[in-house]
């Protein structure tokens, strides 16, 4: 008799652990397999490539009204996305594709001169980490400070959010919505894109 009362609660004790054990267990693998909120991950990996989506002419996206600070102190609004076509490029100092597809922005934003302005939106980091970014990857445009990137993707709806990460647009003359790019993209795909946003405004 003492020998069961000693056995039940060490039977107790080895089923509650585990059970506790396959929970954590479960947890666990639950966590390892759930997409990553960013774009193509944070690992910089290249073999996930860009998704692009180009608007016809007459269903391009307007782009609303907004006034923002860039990270140099200057001033960027909608009305400056007129005349000319526009690239805007949200990215990130911590998001690995936009650090794998910065040197490409750059090359695009080389080889196109004055055919297209470049601007970036920074979203969810801190202005020295973006900074350090800009220096790092000798970034030629200007970029919008975190603080005021939530204004700038509210103007564009839903073509934009801080959650795709890299996205970029190409803006027609028009000041309308040409093109997107969402995940990381290249130098050639992006100057076809300008290109055909410039020759069909």
């Amino acid at each position: 008799m003492a020998g069961s009362d000693m056995t039940t609660p060490s039977r107790r004790t080895l089923v509650f652990l585990v059970v506790v054990l396959v929970t954590l267990t479960a947890a666990w693998l639950v966590m390892r397999v759930a997409p990553s909120e960013d774009v193509n991950a944070s690992s910089g990996r290249a073999d996930a490539r860009d998704v692009v989506q180009q608007y016809p002419v007459g269903d391009r996206p307007d782009v609303g009204p907004f006034e923002v600070t860039m990270l140099d102190g200057s001033k960027l609004s909608d009305t400056d996305l007129r005349g000319t076509a526009t690239v805007l490029n949200v990215w990130g100092s911590w998001c690995g594709p936009c650090r794998a597809e910065a040197p490409e922005l750059v090359d695009a934003a080389e080889r196109l001169g004055p055919e297209a302005q470049f601007f970036g939106i920074n979203v969810r980091d801190s202005p020295d980490a973006a900074r350090a970014f800009e220096r790092a990857f000798e970034i030629p445009y200007p970029s919008v400070r975190p603080d005021d990137s939530a204004a700038a993707l509210l103007a564009f709806g839903g073509v934009l959010s801080a959650v795709a990460v890299p996205t970029t647009v190409v803006v027609d003359a028009n000041g309308k919505v040409a093109a997107r790019i969402v995940g990381q993209t290249d130098a050639s795909t992006l100057v076809g894109l300008v290109e055909d946003a410039s020759t069909n405004p």
